[in-house]
């Protein structure tokens, strides 16, 4: 990439976090300590960013997108997926998958999430959750404790990892 074209790229990136930052009422501090910034120029770090004067890694677009609450094309300026018309039923390997795996419904379901901005995204994996805890749901938990309870009944198999329930990501 030419130097005139990679300042460019660098100065319309740091606005973009500047922007986000300060719609989210973030300090320079806050954003920093959310990417793993830990160092006494944690801060100074975040600003040349915003400055343009920093080319950050990958590693850090990432953090920094997340700890915005932003998918990683917002924050690099990219057209919206949902708005080039990029959904699961676009895709048919992966609308196939999707089918396979989950239910006829499965892709309509994400194609539906994804037109959400972040915060309603977690609102939705909120309220899953709290689904997922209803009485009708335990029956799941009923089985694993069934066949915990069998002996050299093949355990691994029948594993219900209820932490996934608490990551942000689900």
């Amino acid at each position: 990439m030419p130097e005139q074209e990679k300042e460019k790229f660098l100065t319309e990136f740091g606005n973009r976090v500047r922007q986000y930052r300060t719609e989210k009422k973030m300090s320079l501090d806050e954003l920093a300590r959310k990417c793993g910034y830990t160092s006494d120029n944690a801060r100074s770090s975040i600003q040349k960013i915003e400055a343009g004067k920093s080319d950050v890694p990958a590693s850090k677009i990432r953090l920094l997108a997340k700890a915005l609450e932003l998918p990683v094309n917002a924050i690099m300026g990219w057209p919206d997926e949902r708005e080039a018309g990029c959904t699961a039923n676009s895709s048919p390997l992966l609308r196939a998958a999707l089918v396979e795996q989950y239910g006829l419904s499965a892709p309509e379901a994400l194609t539906l999430y994804a037109r959400l901005d972040a915060s309603d995204q977690g609102e939705i994996r909120g309220e899953m959750k709290h689904m997922l805890r209803a009485g009708k749901y335990f029956a799941q938990e009923e089985l694993l404790n069934a066949a915990h309870a069998i002996p050299d009944a093949p355990i691994e198999d029948v594993n219900f990892d209820e932490s996934i329930m608490d990551s942000r990501d689900f």
